[in-house]
C-alpha cells in the first residue's frame, strides 16, 4: 500500500527537467524517492505524452536554430581574410558534436519515458477528463491562455481527478511544476480543498521527502 506515502504529482515540464538533466537533476532525485519507494509519484497519462512530443519537438527546434542562426554566421566567415576557413572549421565541428548529442537525447526518449511509467503510476485519461478541459478552455477559465492554453486546461482536470480519487487519504500531497501556469488564486484554492498544493521548489522538496522515514 502506498496510501501512507507522500502523493507527488508532475507536469510535463518537470518530466523534461527528468530528460534534459537541468537544475542540478532535482527532478530526477525525486523519481529516485518514488524508486525507493519512499514517496509515491503520479504521471497523468496526457504528461506523459504531452512530455514526448515536446521532447521530440524540442529536439527538432534546436536543430532548425543551428541551421538558421549558426550556419550562415560560419559561412559568412569562409569570406573572411581575418577569421577564415580555421575558425570556420571549428564551427563545424562543434555543430557536428552539438547534432549528435541531439539526436542521442532523441535516441533516448522512448527509455526515459518507459523508466518513468515504470516508477510512476500512470493515470489514465479518460475521455471525461479531457472533455472537461476542452470545457474549461472553450470558457477560457483558468488555466487557459493563448499559448498551451487548452493543454494545461486538460492537464487540470487530470490533476483535479486525481485529488479527488485521492481525498479520503491524509498525507501531503503536492503538484509539482516549474512555472507559473497553474499560478491562480481559484486553482489554488480548488486544489487546496483536496489537499494538494503546488510547488516549484524541487530541492527543497527532496530535502523534505528524503528526510522522511
Amino acid at each position: 500500500m502506498t496510501a501512507h506515502l507522500p502523493l507527488l504529482v508532475f507536469d510535463t515540464n518537470i518530466l523534461m527537467d527528468i530528460w534534459l538533466g537541468r537544475d542540478g537533476n532535482q527532478a530526477t532525485l525525486l523519481l529516485e524517492l518514488a524508486e525507493e519507494k519512499r514517496i509515491e509519484l503520479v504521471v497523468p497519462e496526457y504528461v506523459l505524452l504531452e512530455f514526448q512530443g515536446t521532447a521530440l519537438r524540442y529536439v527538432q527546434g534546436e536543430k532548425a536554430k543551428l541551421g538558421q542562426q549558426v550556419r550562415p554566421v560560419v559561412n559568412g566567415w569562409l569570406r573572411s581574410k581575418a577569421l577564415g576557413e580555421e575558425a570556420a572549421d571549428l564551427i563545424h565541428e562543434g555543430l557536428k558534436r552539438v547534432e549528435q548529442r541531439l539526436a542521442e537525447q532523441r535516441k533516448a526518449l522512448p527509455e526515459i519515458a518507459k523508466r518513468i511509467a515504470s516508477i510512476a503510476r500512470v493515470a489514465r485519461h479518460t475521455p471525461d477528463v479531457h472533455f472537461r478541459g476542452d470545457l474549461r478552455h472553450l470558457a477560457g477559465a483558468p488555466p487557459d491562455r493563448p499559448v498551451d492554453g487548452l493543454n494545461d486546461c486538460r492537464i487540470y482536470e487530470a490533476i483535479l481527478e486525481i485529488a479527488r480519487a485521492d481525498r479520503a487519504n491524509e498525507r501531503t500531497k503536492i503538484m509539482a511544476t516549474k512555472d507559473n501556469d497553474f499560478d491562480y488564486p481559484e486553482l489554488k484554492a480548488e486544489l487546496a480543498n483536496l489537499g494538494f498544493t503546488i510547488r516549484n521548489d524541487l530541492g527543497a522538496l527532496y530535502g523534505e521527502f528524503r528526510g522522511k522515514p
